[in-house]
């Protein structure tokens, strides 16, 4: 029995457009066509299908692993499962009982750096990336984590210092790769920093981190650049997008000025992605040509995933 994309996308827990993707770049399956060019979909793709969900999931990187045999996948995620189940168990200093969801993540993270404990902090974050996979770590624990610790500074329940240290740690982090996770020679490349002035480096991080997950390779120059060391970056390694992080001030003149000059600069073939919390304002009052704006990591996926298939 064959299914149409949107059957194994229903199946498989895959969107359609992943789908496309993992086919066209990764070659990670190749689905019968129809008459009409229409994709069909076997048992044995769906269940493929299924395994490299799991598997990216898990931290695995599809370019490091859509070319393995689904028996391959199949091992490769029992170990998985193995190692996930043993190196838990060096982390039951932590064990939350009940509270062991996403939200119980944020909620001790959050405790933990209001008691300067940077490690108990760094054990929290790990163990939630083996028990949730990179992905869920960065949209479900970190993204709420920032703005909980975010809101709670404005709210004077947290100094600076707790935000200082949180920051570190989350860095720390989302700096270090996945282990076994790989990066394809053919991958498109992004520069990610921040604007001059721009010395808030969550976001950019962030957007760092999941767009290597989704298989990019990033060049990160860190917050608060001037515009012309952005754009000699961007030159040098050729790249296919630069991405720019936006937290405050809301429709600063200057800020528009520079965001105006970085894309003046860059090349008509690099594109320009704008995002986080500021970025609506700019958007509204500017109108540039090539600039791909995006106020939250999952948009900023929806884009990062649309650049990796155009030249």
């Amino acid at each position: 029995m064959h299914s149409t994309i949107q059957a194994a996308s229903i199946r498989s827990g895959l969107s359609p457009h992943v789908i496309r993707i993992w086919e066209r770049r990764y070659e990670a399956l190749t689905p019968t066509r129809t008459g009409t060019n229409r994709r069909m979909y076997s048992e044995d793709d769906i269940s493929r299908l299924v395994l490299l969900r799991e598997l990216t999931e898990k931290g695995h990187r599809i370019g490091s692993i859509a070319h393995l045999s689904s028996e391959e996948l199949d091992s490769l995620l029992k170990k998985s499962l193995t190692e996930c189940v043993s190196l838990r168990v060096s982390f039951s200093v932590d064990s939350m009982g009940d509270e062991d969801t996403e939200h119980g993540y944020v909620v001790l993270c959050s405790e933990a750096a209001k008691n300067y404990d940077s490690d108990r902090l760094r054990r929290l974050l790990l163990r939630a990336r083996l028990q949730f996979g990179q992905r869920a770590l960065i949209l479900r624990v970190i993204c709420p984590l920032i703005a909980h610790i975010g809101e709670s500074w404005q709210a004077g329940e947290m100094r600076p210092s707790h935000e200082h240290i949180a920051t570190a740690v989350i860095r720390e982090i989302l700096m270090t790769p996945v282990p076994g996770s790989t990066v394809a020679t053919n991958a498109p490349e992004l520069v990610v920093s921040t604007l001059s002035g721009e010395v808030h480096e969550l976001g950019a991080l962030l957007v760092a981190a999941s767009a290597r997950d989704l298989g990019w390779r990033v060049a990160y120059l860190g917050p608060n650049l001037p515009t012309e060391e952005i754009v000699v970056c961007a030159r040098a390694r050729r790249v296919r997008a630069v991405a720019v992080s936006l937290v405050y001030p809301d429709q600063c003149p200057i800020i528009e000025e520079k965001l105006v000059k970085l894309r003046n600069l860059l090349p008509e073939s690099i594109a320009l992605v704008v995002g986080g919390r500021a970025a609506p304002g700019y958007q509204e009052r500017l109108q540039l040509s090539n600039v791909w704006w995006g106020q939250d990591l999952d948009s900023l996926d929806r884009i990062l995933n649309e650049l990796s298939t155009t030249r």
